[in-house]
């Protein structure tokens, strides 16, 4: 009883492998026997006269001593049994694994079936695990990433909702000199410049101002020269320098060792190179200054200092701060610290940050880890979810391969019973399945890794470019051994099924051999609740694709506003030092308008400094209304104030109520502009905007644009965003000082086309631009209906992806309820021809054998249903315009499942119902 109850507590896997740990057994049996012949000797002596303890002195002395013996004893027969354990493991394995592979060669049909069935679920899961790993798990390219922060200004007003600025100039210099919980700070900010050496075009490159301590914030090292010192970064310098990235220094020099100190001329300024920096230095973009249009991660081609001047005070919030945590510092301490430090701005600054304004914008300070700040509050959220996605789809294919397995080991269980009445213990058992399981399971494994790099490749293309950190995902040595560990699991998951069963065969089975054999209740339990999980797994699937694909019709309703067929938009970026006022670059942008209108099937063209849905967002101005001061405790308005000149509006298709600017306004400087209708109801409420006078300059300014005109709801960053308040400025200055403010030379133009593909334009229009001036560059080309593909393609992206893993769930869910409908016919043969031979109608059958599958897919249904509920909250920041249990999709989803497993069930009942009753007791 002692022994039995031993052997029960001793884990499963050791029992199936008698592992030489498990070994007590045959310890206390040496023990016993070495006790017993000692015993024997003693009672000999004795029986000669000695007492019992000049007995037992004596049988130790001739016999030997047992203590020391039995420990010998112990370890040589401990090293012996681990020997001849791996020596038997090796010879087992020796004769299973080509065993296992001939009895796979002899059921093609359910090997191809259950590797392509692993494979899909092993390639899907591998291949997001890659994305997940690249973009939220591997830490910044930066030396001690988890000590960056980003630092910035969260805002609120009524009627704006939040939003993140940036530093400005007077924060940032008060933080870098005074926060004790900060080690470093910078601030930079990004920008277009075109270069143009003697006698080559001009070519467009990514700039980035920083200020030299963001190089230190870094830990940066350069490559050639130096990198910018706080000499190079002093404000009023006759030459400025540039610091050229690694890529564009050997991209556009050639690795030219003698680059340090030649100068490059750009469109603003020559630059004197003063250094090459390390290979692949970047620059994170916080949420506040990424649009959905750009990357949150960015390359920069030449790094220029800022020159910021700190007697320079200005409220202008446009550079995004990086920080690097004092030692033994936190984000959490740094929040405080500069949240207090910001809360005494008013005192110690009341010309740049005046009570009223801080109270208005509820200002503050915002530390947020830097890896959190570039990844943004939805990415991490989608990508997990996505991964939950497949790996569902990889329990479900799981749980088919297991069905399938299940059945072919209960067909063999007569094997099984002619091993064990052969002397096959647990662990030869526990081999022989392990070697087939695992041999298919690696097969899935290789085809899974082959279907991931193809899986990869495609999620890459459609992925949309705000993704951060894509670029470098791929597939390496940590996706591979995540694929293979996947395998492992799954194989040895797979052979330790049937081995409570297999272990436990009677003489029974020998006897009546494999005729009539069925499965025990415990084994149809088991996989009746494979298929209960699957259907509950396909079901949450299916919710959560539906609920994406509502959303995703929720944003193509969304009116933008706007007309983009027949549109494409082109950046066009005119050299400072040609360009000096914004007269110059007005008059360039008539011209310009005028040849490229005249091309074939151009009907308008127009340009504004950001695109709706695109551009515009990331930044804001104070605007005052004239004659009508904000009352106390009334939030200033801050909105996006984009230059636009005439025929933009045309171009785009944007309806305007009264009148857009023409060129007459631009020459006479009227200082029209247009306003969109939720920032005119917001300042003028139940009033009509046209006429009212609207400034940047302050209450008292004596400068104020003329509403002309008022558009409707435009969205900055997406479909998804809600209406913007904007101001479109006129091309051309509102006060003499703004002349050189240089807002007209980087616009975005738009040209509308009446016939035609617009892609066709492109050619055309760059040859008009090299006729005007070969030092302007035409700079992304793209459809407008592209920009509006983009703007939701974050949620087209998830929807995809969902869609795809719902789809391979129900498919892989109806192929398992079909598979085990047919086995549970194929058991019943002789019941079910017993039954149409008393005379049971075929409508019975089938109700009979349908009403079984009705049962798990309802079962299923149901727990599916209490899944998705509890689930689908996680989406919630991913939806547009739809609830997480959004009734229309509860209802529809859970029919349709049912629909399909009916399907899946009706075909086997029908064979059922059409059974021979003669032939299916015959062969019973």
């Amino acid at each position: 009883m002692g022994e039995g109850a031993d052997v029960r507590r001793e884990p499963f896997l050791r029992r199936v492998f008698r592992l030489p740990a498990s070994s007590a057994r045959l310890e206390r049996s040496v023990d016993d026997e070495l006790r017993f012949h000692l015993d024997e000797r003693v009672r000999e002596f004795m029986a000669r006269g000695m007492t019992r303890d000049e007995a037992e002195a004596e049988a130790r002395k001739r016999f030997g001593d047992y203590d020391s013996y039995s420990r010998h004893t112990r370890d040589v027969d401990a090293q012996t049994m681990t020997i001849r354990n791996r020596i038997e493991l090796v010879d087992t394995l020796r004769r299973e694994v080509p065993r296992a592979a001939r009895l796979l060669a002899r059921a093609p049909g359910f090997a191809a079936i259950a590797i392509l069935t692993l494979a899909l679920g092993i390639g899907a899961t591998t291949a997001i695990y890659s994305v997940v790993k690249g973009v939220l798990l591997n830490p910044l390219p930066y030396p001690n990433p988890e000590a960056l922060v980003s630092v910035m200004h969260p805002t609120s007003a009524p009627g704006s909702g939040e939003r993140q600025w940036g530093l400005a100039s007077v924060g940032y210099f008060h933080f870098r000199e005074h926060a004790s919980t900060l080690e470093a700070l910078g601030v930079y900010r990004s920008g277009m410049l075109s270069v143009a050496e003697p006698g080559q075009p001009a070519q467009q490159v990514r700039m980035a101002q920083v200020t030299a301590s963001l190089f230190d914030v870094f830990q940066a090292r350069p490559h050639l020269g130096r990198l910018v010192t706080a000499e190079d970064d002093l404000p009023g310098l006759a030459l400025r320098t540039v610091v050229l990235s690694y890529e564009f220094w050997r991209h556009y020099y050639g690795e030219d060792p003698d680059i340090v100190g030649r100068t490059i001329q750009t469109s603003a300024f020559p630059l004197e190179i003063i250094g090459v920096t390390q290979p692949g230095l970047t620059l994170p973009r916080p949420g506040a200054f990424a649009s959905s249009a750009d990357l949150t991660t960015f390359g920069v081609d030449l790094w220029v200092p800022l020159n910021l001047d700190p007697a320079t005070r200005q409220n202008n919030h446009a550079f995004a701060g990086v920080g690097r945590l004092a030692p033994g510092a936190t984000a959490d301490a740094a929040q405080r610290e500069l949240s207090t430090m910001t809360g005494q701005f008013s005192a110690l600054f009341p010309d740049v940050y005046s009570q009223r304004f801080m109270e208005s914008y509820n200002f503050r300070a915002g530390v947020t880890p830097l890896h959190d700040e570039v990844l943004g509050p939805t990415i991490g959220r989608a990508l997990w979810i996505l991964f939950g996605a497949v790996a569902l789809v990889l329990v479900i294919a799981a749980a088919n391969v297991a069905n399938l397995f299940l059945v072919r080991m209960e067909a063999r269980r007569r094997d099984a019973a002619v091993r064990a009445a052969l002397g096959a213990d647990r662990r030869h058992m526990a081999v022989h399945y392990l070697s087939e399981s695992l041999m298919l399971t690696l097969a899935a494994g290789a085809l899974g890794v082959v279907l991931a790099r193809v899986g990869l490749a495609a999620m890459l293309a459609i992925a949309p470019r705000n993704v951060p950190r894509l670029v470098g995902v791929e597939l390496d040595g940590s996706s591979l051994l995540f694929a293979l560990a996947l395998a492992v699991v799954a194989g040895i998951s797979l052979g330790v099924m049937p081995l409570p069963r297999a272990t436990s065969v009677d003489v029974d089975t020998l006897r009546d051999g494999a005729r009539g054999l069925g499965a025990s209740r415990r084994q149809r339990m088991a996989r009746h609740a494979l298929v209960v999980a699957q259907v509950a797994l396909a079901m949450m699937l299916l919710v959560a694709s539906g609920l994406m694909i509502r959303s995703f019709m929720h944003l193509r309703d969304v009116q933008p506003g706007l007309d983009a067929s027949g549109v494409l938009t082109l950046g066009v970026s005119l050299p400072y030092r040609s360009y000096e006022t914004m007269e110059q670059a007005a008059a360039f942008h008539r011209e310009f308008g005028e040849r490229v209108g005249a091309l074939p099937g151009v009907v308008a063209i127009g340009a504004s400094g950001a695109l709706p849905l695109r551009d515009y967002g990331t930044g804001c101005s104070v605007v005052f209304r004239e004659n009508r001061p904000y009352a106390s405790g009334e939030p200033t308005p801050c909105v996006h104030t984009v230059p636009a000149t005439p025929g933009f509006f045309d171009a785009l298709g944007i309806t305007v109520r009264g009148r857009a600017p023409d060129w007459g306004d631009v020459s006479t400087k009227t200082q029209a502009v247009v306003v969109t209708e939720v920032l005119a109801r917001r300042l003028w409420p139940g009033e009509d905007a046209i006429g009212k006078g609207i400034g940047t300059n302050g209450p008292d300014s004596p400068w104020w644009y003329r509403v002309v005109g008022v558009v409707p709801e435009l969205r900055a960053g997406g479909l998804d965003q809600p209406p913007t308040e904007a101001v479109f400025l006129a091309a051309s200055p509102l006060y003499p000082a703004q002349n050189r403010w240089g807002m007209l030379n980087g616009l975005v133009v738009a040209v509308k086309v009446a016939r035609g593909q617009p892609d066709d334009l492109i050619g055309p229009i760059r040859r008009v631009l090299t006729e005007m001036d070969a030092q302007i560059p035409m700079v992304n080309p793209v459809t407008m209906e592209t920009v509006v593909d983009r703007s939701i393609a974050r949620t087209s992206f998830v929807m995809a992806l969902l869609s795809i893993a719902a789809a391979i769930a129900l498919l892989l869910s109806a192929v398992g309820l079909y598979g085990v409908i047919s086995y549970l016919v194929a058991q019943r043969r002789a019941e079910i021809g017993v039954r149409i031979a008393l005379g049971a109608s075929v409508s019975r059958v089938l109700r009979m054998v349908m009403g079984e599958s009705a049962r798990l897919a309802l079962l299923g249904v149901a727990l599916g249903l209490l899944g998705a509920f509890l689930g689908t909250r996680l989406l919630q920041a991913l939806l547009f315009g739809v609830s997480p249990t959004d009734s229309l999709v509860l209802t529809v989803v859970p029919i349709v499942l049912l629909a399909i497993t009916a399907l899946a069930s009706f075909l086997p009942a029908r064979r059922a119902a059409r059974l021979d009753p003669a032939e299916a007791l015959r062969n019973s």
